[in-house]
């Protein structure tokens, strides 16, 4: 009798230690299906037009120190809008959106940002309208009493973006800092003072801006190629990639100069034409030129490890071209 009890009570024993562990493991899962939720919305274009083949679409997260967390990207060559996307998303921290479309060497939409708060509850956004954007280069991110106004440094300019709207300013003497005017409006202007910015649009000052950090890293020194387009760069010391902060680029893959435009929104990034002078190469090297400047058209994102000094050039995703820091 004694025996049968010790059984009955070394199951119970081993039943409750299953059910406790049972327990944990759905607590873990839980917990882990609380850190993410799933981000939805559609973009549209106003322009009722059948985007070219080779067209990205481009979703992308950031946090608040304008750090990609989360993107999407498709081919949507030959479609109309609306275009439909779903990401995955952190939930412990506040969010910025931006969506685009670029077709290869040419024409670039781009929605506003769109802030997110933190939350578990997954969200379907209004349906984002994206606007034609000319050149901004680096973009980074003035947060102004809530609302975000992207800044964009070119040679001699600084352009705004905002409010379905860009506005190109010029430079203006300053006893301190940088100031920046609308050359045939002097009433909206932009002063810029280390990590803070005054903004007036039509005389009508925006709430006190501050600049949300951006990575600096791609726009920082020169990077060697090491692979491009699936294949080892030739002789990647004699290679450079340079990325100047005014939207200006500059290449060599071993024998021409390539230059060219690119924009950076968050972790968006793309390239204009590209121009190339016409010194005679080596066959090897004229492949290597032609399959970089082809690679280029396509991307339409990047990462960077500032931690072993890396650099990788995206399209739909997949690396294209890889860099390390000179």
């Amino acid at each position: 009798m004694l025996r049968r009890h010790l059984k009955i009570f070394g199951a119970t024993i081993v039943i409750r230690v299953l059910s406790f562990a049972f327990g944990l493991v759905l607590a873990a899962v839980a917990a882990q299906a609380q850190t993410t939720r799933q981000i939805a919305g559609d973009v549209m274009l106003l322009e009722r037009i059948a985007l070219p083949f080779g067209t990205s679409f481009m979703v992308d997260l950031v946090d608040a120190d304008d750090v990609s967390v989360a993107e999407n990207r498709q081919s949507v060559g030959d479609t109309q809008s609306p275009f439909a996307f779903t990401l995955s998303a952190p939930t412990d921290r506040p969010l910025i959106l931006r969506a685009g479309l670029h077709v290869p060497g040419g024409q670039f939409w781009l929605t506003e940002p769109y802030a997110i708060p933190p939350g578990t509850e997954d969200i379907v956004l209004p349906l984002l309208r994206a606007i034609a954007t000319p050149p901004m280069g680096f973009a980074s991110l003035l947060e102004c009493g809530g609302q975000y106004v992207e800044v964009g440094f070119l040679p001699e300019e600084l352009r705004l973006r905002f409010n379905e709207q860009v506005l190109t300013l010029v430079p203006r003497p300053a006893a301190s800092g940088a100031y920046y005017e609308q050359a045939d409006n002097p009433a909206t202007s932009a002063h810029l003072k280390d990590a803070s910015a005054i903004l007036r649009i039509d005389g009508a000052e925006l709430a006190e801006c501050r600049f949300i950090a951006a990575s600096e890293e791609l726009a920082s020194g020169v990077w060697n190629l090491t692979q491009i387009d699936g294949t080892a760069a030739l002789f990647p010391s004699r290679t450079e990639l340079v990325f100047f902060s005014d939207g200006r680029m500059s290449a060599t893959v071993g024998c021409n100069r390539l230059i060219g435009g690119f924009q950076r929104h968050g972790g968006i990034l793309t390239f204009g034409r590209i121009a190339s002078t016409m010194m005679a190469c080596s066959e090897p090297t004229m492949a290597q030129e032609q399959r970089f400047a082809r690679a280029l058209e396509r991307v339409d994102g990047f990462r960077l490890s500032p931690e072993n000094g890396r650099l990788t050039l995206t399209a739909g995703g997949e690396p294209v071209i890889d860099a390390r820091r000179q």
